[in-house]
């Protein structure tokens, strides 16, 4: 995968990260011979979008998560974001190119001289191709979402479950909600405190009480290395199914049961104002699979991810380019709302 005709590393501050980004935007840096260069910025990269191509390029930040300030660090994740997305989008992610500096002193992509920095290059899909787009616009594509229902049973079923004892499991779902309700109480989010208490109290409950249900999926191989952000949006439907973006920057995030994965999914597209896309995929993976996963488990997981998301959607407000925006906080109540909803389905 990786280029071998390169000399070497520059030091990370001789190219600054604006250069790097002023120099991508010009349609003449790329070998696709573009008219023009579409950009986007994410919290963790620039993406430049140029004929039918896109590239990522990896920013130099940090987090609780990972810390990609140094090149070496965002070359081992870009290897690592093409490896786990080539298991469910394997067309579509093409490989890791080089941003270097040439014989001549100038920067180029893809070529000889001391490397810079690393971007994915990716197949472009366009956005009307993908579900969260196939949802708002209310139209009928069973067919398809059953394709990509197919691709999805298809990994779960080849994936090698992890070695986990069941009392470690319960302990990192146990962990995972407590993380989430202490991020949740900060004043700054203006959330329920009350109800946030009480979805942590029936979750950390049901875990204890049937811990039976979640003994038995370890017992039962369903504990994977999943996709980890398996949300609408990064399901394409035409021309071919996939799935892309799956959470690269953390093993340990995309360790979860099907079930886990699976319900997130649904509760996303009920968020979305569609009951129905998400149960074709759970009706399709257990009839295939013959997993039969009991409705509570499903209700505590839908609970737990929503619950997740609250905070994920609310911490929005404490960053610079986001805070003046209203609909974070409406969204984050949205998601409490619907966590607190499963939450008192789950029996006693």
């Amino acid at each position: 995968m990786l280029p071998n005709n390169h000399t070497g590393l520059v030091a990370e501050n001789e190219v600054p990260l604006k250069a790097k980004v002023s120099f991508l935007m010009q349609p003449s840096a790329y070998p696709e011979k573009a008219t023009n260069v579409e950009v986007k910025e994410t919290h963790m990269s620039w993406v430049f979008l140029v004929n039918g191509f896109a590239y990522k390029l990896k920013k130099p930040v940090i987090n609780s998560f990972f810390d990609f300030q140094t090149l070496e660090a965002r070359l081992k994740n870009c290897m690592e974001e093409v490896r786990v997305n080539k298991r469910l989008a394997n067309d579509i992610y093409l490989g890791i190119v080089p941003l270097v500096i040439n014989e001549v002193g100038k920067l180029q992509l893809d070529g000889k001289g001391q490397i810079v920095d690393w971007l994915v290059k990716m197949k472009r899909i366009p956005e009307e191709n993908f579900l969260h787009l196939a949802i708002r616009s209310k139209k009928k594509l069973k067919e398809l979402i059953e394709s990509a229902a197919r691709v999805l049973t298809e990994f779960y079923k080849k994936a090698t479950p992890v070695q986990i004892d069941p009392i470690s499991h319960r302990k990192k779902l146990k962990e995972e909600i407590v993380a989430t309700q202490a991020e949740l109480i900060y004043p700054v989010y203006h959330l329920p405190v009350a109800v946030n208490k009480q979805i942590t109290n029936k979750l950390l409950q049901f875990l204890d009480t049937h811990y039976l249900l979640f003994d038995n999926r370890v017992a039962k191989g369903k504990i994977i290395e999943a996709h980890g952000d398996l949300k609408p949006e990064h399901i394409c439907l035409v021309p071919q199914s996939a799935i892309i973006d799956a959470l690269e920057f953390s093993k340990e995030l995309r360790i979860m049961d099907i079930a886990e994965e699976m319900s997130f999914l649904d509760m996303e597209c009920e968020m979305m104002g569609d009951p129905v896309t998400g149960k074709i995929f759970f009706d399709y993976y257990q009839e295939v699979s013959a997993d039969k996963i009991p409705e509570s488990l499903i209700f505590f997981y839908k609970s737990k991810k929503a619950f997740l998301r609250t905070y994920l959607v609310a911490r929005h407000i404490t960053e610079a380019n986001y805070k003046d925006d209203p609909k974070w906080l409406t969204r984050a109540n949205a998601y409490l709302q619907l966590s607190e909803k499963y939450a008192n389905k789950l029996p006693l």
